[in-house]
């Protein structure tokens, strides 16, 4: 007779005669409730680390939603289930950005001449007490190309990390390190130390802007104040004539995002790449007067700044974009023409001189002077921007090769 439990006893059967019901172990119990849990948290982690992945995708929510449901049904805490806490912050908005003085408000009073001139754009290298060399080559080969009455360049640093716990010999380095960068900063007067420990996600760019805001405020015209920020890195080389023409007929301000979006993550929002972006004025003193939370300042900080932007209000401080597309991005993925405006990813020096002599030979074999008076119309460069260069088609089909081989 096999055992089974019964819910009531039949007719006419003794009592004493029913299978006892089956009970489980205690031990079992417990093995089987902890199997349980480990199995929900591993759920639960999974998900966890998709939508870290894809936090910008439509799904997510539904994702975080499946989270709780799991946890429920599992009869798990509430506090193990923590989906959203990983990037959060890519959704909410940071209060100090609502609740600080608008752009509309602050406005761009800049005049290029007479006592309280300011300058056109201040350009911002971000640097590292060790990439000397590199400050010293743009020195060379960029910087004295920008007329100096209409941009002021400078780079842009960190403080070095405390040395507590370091071995001797690291102290010693960054010792070296400090000592070299004040005799450099002593010598050219080109850079600006935040305050910040360096780094490269964990809040330098705001850090830049809040210092920006700082150095130039008042009321009124302020000297020296700029009528656009830019933000750079130094592996950037930019066409100074395409430069200038982007920015100097613009009114300052309108809030105006400069860069290019071609090559930006699509799992965030629409931001523009880290490469070169710029901002009016009035954004730039908007985001640097905001004392944003770390949370909402550090990771991926290029996209960072889009999400900042995102929470502009679009009747009273509406974004003007500036997109130059692929006239803008990585040197060996670009068609290189005298609309381009900047190229990127030029991380050896040897690079980096061989495409500014490449684009000084594009200039001149167009008939172009390299001047500042010379640069090619803003909305011609933006126009082209908009058609994919065939290097980067070819890329893109060698990727999707490459996928379906591994496959």
């Amino acid at each position: 007779m096999s055992r089974r439990s019964p819910r009531a006893a039949p007719r006419n059967f003794p009592l004493s005669n029913m299978p006892l019901p089956v009970v489980a172990s205690p031990t079992r119990t417990f093995r089987t409730s902890r199997l349980k849990a480990l199995f929900g948290v591993g759920v639960i982690a999974v998900i966890t680390l998709l939508l870290y992945a894809f936090h910008g995708h439509p799904a997510v929510r539904a994702a975080t939603e499946l989270a709780a449901k799991v946890a429920e049904d599992l009869q798990l805490p509430q506090e193990n289930v923590k989906p959203l806490d990983v990037w959060r912050e890519w959704d909410e908005p940071d209060f100090a950005l609502l609740s600080s003085r608008p752009p509309h408000q602050i406005g761009c009073d800049v005049p290029l001449d007479g006592e309280n001139a300011g300058t056109l754009v201040f350009l911002g290298i971000f640097s590292s007490a060790p990439a000397r060399e590199r400050r010293d080559l743009l020195r060379r080969l960029v910087i004295p190309d920008f007329p100096s009455d209409l941009f002021n360049i400078k780079f842009i640093l960190g403080q070095q990390a405390p040395t507590e716990g370091l071995q001797p010999a690291e102290r010693i380095a960054k010792a070296k390190f400090a000592k070299d960068v004040e005799e450099e900063m002593a010598e050219f007067g080109d850079m600006i130390i935040l305050d910040i420990v360096d780094n490269i996600d964990d809040g330098k760019t705001h850090a830049y802007f809040k210092w920006i805001a700082a150095k130039f405020a008042g009321a009124g015209q302020v000297k020296g104040r700029p009528r656009f920020v830019m933000k750079a890195d130094d592996d950037t080389l930019l066409i100074m004539p395409n430069v200038v023409s982007s920015f100097i007929d613009l009114d300052c301000s309108r809030n105006y995002y400069w860069g290019t979006s071609q090559g930006s993550a699509s799992s965030f929002g629409y931001y523009f790449r880290g490469l070169a972006y710029a901002l009016s004025w009035p954004v730039a003193s908007w985001l640097g007067n905001a004392d944003i939370t770390l949370a909402h300042a550090s990771r991926t900080e290029d996209a960072r700044t889009g999400q900042w932007l995102s929470t502009l209000d679009d009747t009273t401080d509406p974004l003007i974009p500036l997109d130059y597309g692929w006239n803008m991005g990585d040197w060996n993925q670009l068609f290189v023409t005298v609309d381009t405006v900047a190229l990127h990813w030029l991380k050896q020096d040897e690079w980096f001189e061989e495409q500014t002599e490449r684009m000084h030979n594009v200039w001149k074999e167009a008939g172009r002077p390299y001047e500042a008076s010379n640069g090619i119309a803003r909305h011609i460069s933006i126009e082209g921007g908009k058609k994919k260069p065939d290097p980067v088609a070819v890329e893109n089909q060698r990727e999707r090769d490459n996928v379906m081989v591994a496959r």
